[in-house]
């Protein structure tokens, strides 16, 4: 049997949400039908979509083979609905690290403001999202550069420098650690030879906010931490990092126009972000 067109959207929004209670918030249902729904479609179909473990829902090995089919249609609809319409339209799911969805807050507003029948759904996670999974429609990743059959489109290498508050030179004294480090690294003390470890936190927006407060030094990112005019930097760029910015999504998606305008705008406002070294920035 071939899932009717009718228990399409059901499969797509609890396959997105991962939950009945976040698949109800999508379709603007109660939970109640949408677990009906897939129930019998599942008994009709003599397959199981879905496993369920603690209130939550990942798709089966068959369930993900009806949800890229479901998906492919909804894409094709949507391709036809811009080609009829005219105009830029639909949702798009982004994932992105805390702290470029901090600096990357103009740009959204100005996208917005641009594509106002676009709606993006914002995650802020470091968690490697699995596209394939459908977790995000597109995402924005630190990595080593390797995202197999995805497409992407490579921004460049961070740049981190240390910072302290503002005209607070004692604060020079005591560093902040990121996450397993046991002792002021190498290449601080080269620069500050007098930091004493202070503490050890994981996540740089709360670093910087440290900072801001006057604890300690600690690492950053420049293109958060040269955005805060209550900090400053307190040496020069730190030794390059192995890691990339990239902006990736599913190859299916580059007839999308509403994924591809977005990819490209976003793309244009990192490259003109001060903070990443961009010579290897382009597409693949």
């Amino acid at each position: 049997m071939v899932p009717l067109w009718a228990d399409l959207p059901f499969v797509l929004a609890l396959g997105r949400a991962g939950t009945l209670s976040g698949a109800a918030r999508l379709l603007k249902m109660d939970r109640t039908t949408i677990s009906r729904r897939i129930e019998q479609l599942e008994d009709a179909l003599k397959e199981p979509l879905f496993d369920h473990f603690g209130g939550r829902f990942s798709l089966t090995s068959y369930g993900r083979q009806v949800f890229a089919a479901a998906e492919s249609a909804e894409q094709e609809l949507a391709i036809l609905e811009q080609r009829t319409q005219g105009q830029h339209s639909g949702r798009i799911r982004v994932s992105l690290p805390e702290d470029l969805s901090i600096s990357l807050a103009p740009c959204f507003h100005e996208f917005a403001l641009e594509y106002p029948h676009i709606i993006l759904e914002l995650t802020s996670t470091y968690r490697i999202v699995d596209l394939y999974h459908f977790e995000a429609d597109v995402a924005l990743r630190f990595s080593s550069g390797n995202d197999g059959n995805l497409l992407t489109r490579k921004i460049g290498k961070p740049i981190l420098a240390l910072y302290r508050r503002k005209n607070a030179k004692n604060a020079a004294l005591r560093y902040i650690a990121r996450p397993g480090e046991t002792d002021v690294p190498e290449d601080v003390l080269k620069r500050v030879p007098n930091a004493k470890f202070c503490m050890t936190v994981d996540g740089v927006v709360a670093t910087r906010e440290l900072i801001a407060q006057g604890l300690g030094i600690g690492i950053l990112p420049c293109h958060l931490g040269d955005s805060d005019m209550r900090i400053e930097r307190c040496s020069d760029p730190l030794p390059e990092v192995n890691w990339l910015l990239s902006i990736v999504y599913r190859p299916e998606q580059r007839r999308l126009r509403r994924i591809i305008d977005f990819v490209t705008f976003v793309e244009d406002h990192l490259l003109r972000l001060p903070g990443f070294d961009t010579s290897i920035s382009g597409a693949r």
